[in-house]
């Protein structure tokens, strides 16, 4: 009798994680014999990979022998320059401790990013760095669920047991703010609202807002006119053509990125307004683009290079140290935060505040 199954094609992860009802991150657990899953989800998933017939790829085997040397990376828009920066980086940082790096575009899209997960987790990589601009909850319950070890970078750790690595991001939203004060500005607004999902340019708002209230008669605002999946010229395009609409008083503008900076002066160049004459404008994070805009742009350096070294050596001293992916208990402190010191970098796009 012909077997019917010789050139059937093999059971994949997500196939065994339909049948048991799990997620497939349940089923590499499982079936590598994990911790964090109860013996009867256990039972379950094991008798949906024989019925299925699945096998674990060849990469998934070398996990268990602790061989893949490889960890995935998530970024939340490969497009923002800043981001290639975070990737070289964890590159050059995994290459000299023998890793490989498989790399995810978010593409702006936190659904997508949390597909990422789903996905590096099947490819069995060892640990995770999440560069990401806003983790949510779900993303919080994602990775606490595929109990892997992971760093969050660029953002605040909100997950039990997963540290993270970031700039000192209220430092930064000070400086940017003192800069355009020392300068006689008054009157300061930010293009990045205090509702942004983003951790990291929330405290930046704080942190220029601190500025703000040491000086008698300044005014400091925040508006919402660029959101997650808009932070870049074109939003800062549109950010400035709603500025200049609405008659704003404001003479210096804080933008939550370079992009968006960049953006802004286009935006108000456009409306006739003259940077930085009318307006100063500051950016964030100095990509190699800042340089070479006219004008140059002013803004914070962020140090990606220390970043992700400080991010890829501690995901390496947990993978090798085999300490918990995350913290059983999901009501335990989120991990602990680095925070890596910000410069100023002044160019061209900031200046005295107009008499």
């Amino acid at each position: 009798m012909p077997d019917h199954n010789a050139h059937t094609k093999p059971a994949t992860i997500r196939e065994v994680a339909a049948r048991a009802g799990v997620s497939t991150a349940t089923v590499s657990r499982s079936l590598r014999g994990g911790a964090g899953v109860e013996p009867a989800t256990r039972k379950k998933v094991e008798a949906a990979a024989r019925e299925l017939r699945y096998r674990p790829s060849g990469v998934a085997r070398s996990l268990k022998l602790g061989a893949t040397s490889t960890v995935g990376l998530i970024v939340t828009d490969i497009e923002n320059p800043y981001f290639p920066q975070i990737v070289s980086a964890v590159e050059d940082t995994a290459r000299e401790h023998g890793y490989t790096v498989l790399l995810a575009d978010g593409r702006r899209d936190p659904e997508r990013e949390l597909e990422s997960l789903d996905i590096l987790a099947e490819r069995e990589v060892d640990g995770m760095i999440i560069a990401s601009t806003a983790v949510t909850q779900r993303h919080r319950e994602r990775i606490h669920e595929l109990n892997c070890p992971a760093v969050i970078v660029n953002s605040e750790s909100t997950v039990p047991g997963v540290p993270a690595v970031m700039s000192d991001n209220v430092m930064g939203g000070r400086i940017a703010a003192q800069h355009v004060l020392d300068l006689g500005h008054r009157n300061l607004l930010f293009v990045g609202d205090d509702d942004d999902h983003s951790s990291a340019v929330q405290a930046r708002i704080n942190g220029a807002r601190a500025a703000v209230a040491d000086h008698d008669g300044a005014a400091f605002r925040a508006v919402s006119t660029v959101g997650i999946g808009d932070a870049a010229v074109e939003g800062g395009i549109r950010a400035a053509g709603e500025l200049v609409a609405s008659g704003f008083e404001e003479t210096a503008i804080l933008c939550r990125n370079d992009l968006t900076a960049i953006g802004v002066i286009r935006g108000l160049i456009d409306a006739g307004r003259r940077v930085p004459g009318d307006v100063s404008v500051v950016g964030y994070d100095d990509i190699e683009l800042a340089a070479y805009v006219d004008p140059t742009l002013t803004t914070v350096r962020q140090s990606t290079e220390e970043m992700a070294r400080l991010a890829v050596e501690s995901l390496f001293e947990r993978i090798g140290q085999g300490q918990a992916a995350v913290d059983e208990d999901a009501n335990a402190p989120p991990g602990a935060t680095t925070r890596v010191p910000v410069v100023l970098v002044v160019r061209g796009s900031s200046g005295p505040a107009p008499s």
